[in-house]
Formats: structure tokens, C-alpha cells, sequence
């Protein structure tokens, strides 16, 4: 899939409306660029580096920035109309070793004759990339000169994509997450199962995306993602320095698990698939051993497959799972989650 610098959602061309408005005209101070969100320091030298056809990118020798090197080639390409793979480096990608650039940080240097980006690591070489195709986008070929220094006010900078109440396909996912690396996000919490649907395959339960994946908020077709599906979105984002957050939520919000498999139910009695909005209904019987079963499972799967550190339990709105239950409940999957190597995190119900 190429790197699409494509605005397609009225949300992200609402933003660049409002942070690009009143800056369309080439200026030569790198200080009046819109860049989103703004670098901690810009400084501006008053002059202009020009792009040209047939741009070299270089990068140094064993520094594993080939990839990195790629996205960026690509990316001019589509937003400039410029070929790269040129011998002359006009763009250097570099590694260094500096405590004056925290970490996911970088510096990006624009001069007459070249531009360099520099970071302690390939996330920072790749924020900066970021950087510096906006201003390509903005400003074109002709680009101010100056100095950008940037790094992450905070660890987590994250979105949530609820993918249950309505499905989405793995090139939508993708395409999402395009957008989130754009502006140097760095988590994708993606809400897998609710009462609506259930949207990962889990080995031994094929029921759940059979039945439980097979519609969706005012009964579309719903659908779901098999668990190659699911390791290629994760691999697509660990290539944008994103980590996936996989949410299943639990104990309630299971009304397609309960559809799925009736021994989920205390009363052993299959629920129809829901369709609606409503909330709290549901409830996975906290008091049956099967119910952990299939939590383990479900747990160990996703997590074989999400290098992540964190599971994501839910645990919101279970209204009517008792107090009591719902203690036992969280207490005893936060162990599961536990042996399978994560940190479980949940809404705050849990705490």
C-alpha cells in the first residue's frame, strides 16, 4: 500500500483548513509554517532550499533506516510529482548520539544546499519525515530554511477505533492509521468486541465471527478480521511507530460472545444478535469456569500476536453484573492477562 498523503475524511480537512488558513502564500520564514502539532522550537535563517527532480536521500552505512528511506522517497513523490534515486544527497536521514534530543525526538535541518534529519532513534528520523512532508505540502518545492527542534510532550498519544459497532475493512484500518502517524500519534487503542460484534478470530470459538461478526449497528453486514488480517494491521503500524491496544470488552458489552456461545450464559439460553445502541444489558456469567476458558483463550491469542504491552479489558457499564461478581471478575482475568505478559488496562470501572 503506498504512502498516501490523500486528505479523505472531512475531519482531517476540517483541521488542515483551520491550521493552514491564511498560509498560503510562500514565505521565507520557517517560523510562519503550519506545522501540526507545532515543533517545540522552529528558528528561521531568512532563505529557501529547493527540491529538485531526481532527489538522493542518503542515509548511513548499516543504520537500518532503509525502510524509513523509502517512506520518505514515496511520500515526495506523490505530493510533489518529483522522482527520487538520485546520487546526490539532497536529503541525509542520520542516527546519532546526543542527550540534547530526547527520546522519539529530532532536530531538522533545512539549508540552501541540503536538508538533514537527525535523531537519537529511527521513531525521531521518522517524526521528522513527518516534519518535513507537511512543509512539503504546504510550501511545495521551495522551502523555508531554518532549524526544527521536536520531541513528544507526552509517552502515549493515542486513538481509539471502534471497530465493532461498525466494521472496518483492514485497508480502512490502514488508512487510519496513515492519518495518526501523520501527526506523530503513537497508539491505536482498537475496540474489538462489543454487543454488536465481535471483529477478531479466536481458534476454537469460530462461532464468534461467524455469528457474533456477522452485522453491525442497524444491521449491516458486520464482518471481521482473521488473525494474518490482524498481524498485518499490527505490522503495518509498528512500521509507523504505533503500537496496536487491543480492547475486548469484558464483562459486559458481550452480547455477541452470549449470541455465539449459550454456555457463556448463566442460563445456558442463546441471546439474539443486537443491532441497537443500548448499553449495559449484557454480561459474560462470572460464576461458570467455561467463562475463563474462553477469556484465556481469547486472551492468549491476541496477545501472541500484539507485541504491545498492553490488553485491554473493558470493563465498563456492566450494569447488571453485580458489585460483588464484578470484583471476582476483573481480579481473576487481570491474572490471565497477567501470564500471557501484558498489563491489563481497562475503562475506569476497574480501578
Amino acid at each position: 500500500m503506498s504512502y498516501s498523503y490523500r486528505i479523505s475524511s472531512f475531519l482531517s480537512f476540517l483541521v488542515i483548513a483551520i491550521l493552514y488558513s491564511g498560509c498560503n502564500t510562500v514565505t521565507s520564514d520557517l517560523t510562519q509554517s503550519a506545522i501540526f502539532p507545532m515543533p517545540q522550537e522552529m528558528i528561521s535563517s531568512g532563505s529557501y532550499f529547493v527540491l529538485k527532480n531526481n532527489f538522493g536521500v542518503s542515509t548511513q552505512p548499516e543504520s537500518d533506516l532503509d525502510q524509513l528511506k523509502e517512506i520518505l522517497v514515496s511520500s515526495i513523490s506523490e505530493i510533489a510529482d518529483l522522482q527520487g534515486g538520485g546520487k546526490s544527497s539532497q536529503i541525509k536521514l542520520t542516527i546519532i548520539n546526543t542527550d540534547d534530543i530526547p527520546e522519539e525526538g529530532y532536530q531538522l535541518n533545512i539549508n540552501k544546499k541540503d536538508i538533514e534529519i537527525s535523531a537519537n532513534d529511527k521513531a525521531g528520523i521518522f517524526y521528522g519525515i513527518q516534519t518535513l512532508l507537511q512543509l512539503i505540502q504546504q510550501e511545495g518545492i521551495k522551502i523555508p530554511t531554518g532549524k526544527i527542534i521536536d520531541y513528544p510532550r507526552f509517552t502515549y498519544r493515542g486513538s481509539m477505533l471502534d471497530v465493532s459497532r461498525h466494521f472496518f475493512s483492514v485497508e480502512d484500518v490502514k488508512t487510519y492509521i496513515e492519518h495518526l502517524s501523520r501527526y506523530k500519534m503513537n497508539v491505536l487503542h482498537l475496540h474489538l468486541s462489543d454487543d454488536q460484534g465481535w471483529r477478531i478470530e479466536i481458534p476454537g470459538w469460530e462461532r464468534l465471527t461467524a455469528h457474533g461478526g456477522s452485522t453491525e449497528v442497524g444491521g449491516g453486514e458486520g464482518g471481521f478480521y482473521t488473525l494474518n488480517e490482524y498481524k498485518d494491521i499490527v505490522a503495518f503500524a509498528n512500521e509507523r511507530f504505533i503500537t496496536i491496544v487491543p480492547e475486548i470488552d469484558i464483562p459486559g458489552h458481550t452480547n455477541a460472545a452470549l449470541a455465539s456461545y449459550p454456555e457463556l450464559n448463566c442460563d445456558g439460553i442463546e441471546r439474539e444478535l443486537y443491532t441497537g445502541t443500548e448499553v449495559g444489558f449484557s454480561t459474560l456469567c462470572v460464576e461458570k469456569e467455561i467463562t475463563y476458558e474462553f477469556v484465556e483463550d481469547v486472551v492468549r491469542t491476541i496477545s501472541e500476536v500484539t507485541p504491545g504491552p498492553y490488553f485491554h479489558i473493558g470493563g465498563d457499564e456492566s450494569h447488571v453484573t453485580s458489585d460483588e461478581d464484578y470484583v471476582i471478575f476483573v481480579n481473576r482475568v487481570k491474572d490471565i492477562v497477567k501470564k500471557y505478559g501484558k498489563t491489563m488496562i481497562g475503562w475506569d470501572e476497574i480501578a
